[in-house]
């Protein structure tokens, strides 16, 4: 009888980094991920979309709760329950990237006129988007800024200079300030291509830094939240969490507005009563923005509507006036880097 010969066994995949047997996609002794960057292209792109972002199937259970149910992933969140949803920081920063974009692509294909405003004088010149022929810019023309018939700057005489920056910050300052200059005398005094230029520059400029203002306001949102709810004794972060999914939502709401304006744009002409249709819809979704944040903080929070109605209306104001510096932070911004 012959005897059956023994399979030999199969090899254990060992770290390279360590030598130690592989269990898993990484090394149990010193952490080392078993794939690294030599691999199919499309893979690694995988990976970093999923780890800067997180987006995957669980955007489609994330949005619409988000949208529809006031307040269920914040409360899924504190329940422990969060292996479904996207997290709240990488919705927010996604969402806020997204819908940022989509504005500034509704304000490129609108129809309408980009800019109609017109800014306060500076001493009795007006700087609107229509320029008037007999007006002469006398404040930035020539490479100067003046202001009572006096030049307070110009790069070439008399440039910005702060002794304690290096030089590289102080050619950083003089740059902002022509930038800033060149788009308020293209306003004041160009032809109505260059005024629509400059306004185009800053509409677009205020919105591609609105995202970073947004980031910044999100940690003093969640501030207020624990002034107004300090009895609540939650932590921080809970309120955190509450403005991130708060902020989400209004991010997902502006894509909304933004596909629904787009879409009675392009229905007006050809079906008058589906663009009244959109219509009603694009209104109803402004009343469900301020209807939502009111409800999710009523189910987050649990006080009475006296209660939650005085906080929301109080902490809204508060938010308001942050958010109207913020913008006009951006508007700066755009105006001296664009």
């Amino acid at each position: 009888m012959a005897s059956m010969s023994t399979p030999p066994p199969i090899p254990v995949p060992t770290c390279g980094n360590c030598g130690a047997p592989l269990y898993g996609k990484y090394c149990h002794a010193c952490g080392q991920p078993v794939e690294g960057l030599v691999r199919h292209f499309g893979s690694v792109l995988g990976d970093v979309l999923d780890s800067v972002l997180n987006i995957d199937a669980r955007i489609v259970h994330t949005l619409l709760p988000l949208y529809f149910r006031p307040g269920k992933l914040t409360l899924d969140y504190f329940a422990g329950k969060r292996a479904r949803y996207v997290t709240p920081f990488r919705l927010v920063f996604f969402l806020a990237i997204i819908a940022f974009l989509a504005i500034q692509l509704a304000l490129r294909t609108s129809s309408a006129p980009l800019v109609q405003f017109r800014t306060p004088p500076i001493h009795g010149v007006a700087i609107s988007s229509t320029p008037v022929a007999t007006t002469q810019d006398t404040h930035f023309a020539n490479g100067d800024i003046k202001f009572n018939d006096r030049v307070v700057w110009n790069r070439q005489t008399k440039p910005l200079h702060v002794n304690w920056l290096p030089g590289f910050a102080n050619d950083w300052l003089n740059d902002a300030i022509e930038h800033a200059r060149n788009n308020l005398h293209d306003m004041n005094s160009g032809n109505a291509a260059e005024a629509k230029a400059a306004a185009w520059r800053l509409m677009t400029g205020m919105f591609a830094v609105a995202p970073q203002v947004l980031f910044v306001l999100l940690p003093v949102f969640a501030l207020l939240l624990k002034i107004f709810y300090v009895f609540k004794r939650r932590m921080y972060m809970e309120h955190l969490i509450v403005a991130m999914h708060s902020h989400a939502f209004i991010m997902l709401s502006l894509l909304v507005l933004v596909a629904l304006d787009l879409l009675r744009s392009w229905a007006a002409p050809h079906a008058a009563w589906l663009g009244n249709l959109l219509g009603l819809l694009h209104a109803a979704a402004w009343l469900w923005m301020l209807a939502y944040l009111l409800l999710m903080q009523k189910q987050v929070y649990r006080q009475g509507w006296f209660m939650t109605s005085l906080k929301y209306g109080v902490v809204g104001i508060c938010y308001s006036v942050l958010i109207g510096f913020g913008m006009a932070f951006a508007l700066l911004i755009s105006l001296g880097s664009t």
